[in-house]
């Protein structure tokens, strides 16, 4: 009898653990969709936005206060082909986080 009690508690508290952890997700954007913020940034840190890309958000979704929200983790923008590969991920405010494939406006290296 006691390890089949033991086996319902694990499992209960198994349960209550993945119910309670934020759902990440990935959506695709349209570049009028991303933040003024991030687009901003990258035009100062590269130059300019190159045309054919795609934008994504990653974000997690919570529940506050009995509602479902909605709060992004990164927006990254990618572009090219297996030879020619071009990903800049930014934070919601602006902070480049990646870059690959891209020199920065300025650097010499």
């Amino acid at each position: 009898m006691k390890p089949s009690i033991l086996t319902v508690l694990i499992t209960v508290f198994c349960c209550t653990a993945l119910v309670s952890q934020p759902v990440k997700r990935v959506e695709n954007l349209k570049e009028e969709e991303v933040p003024v913020a991030v687009r901003i940034a990258f035009v100062n840190d590269f130059g300019g936005i190159p045309e054919g890309g795609t934008w994504t958000v990653n974000f997690t979704v919570v529940n506050e206060n009995g509602k479902s929200m909605a709060k992004p983790i990164w927006y990254t923008f990618r572009k090219g082909n297996k030879h020619e590969k071009i990903e800049v991920r930014y934070a919601p405010d602006g902070k480049l986080d990646l870059a690959k494939g891209l020199k920065k406006v300025g650097d010499n290296s």
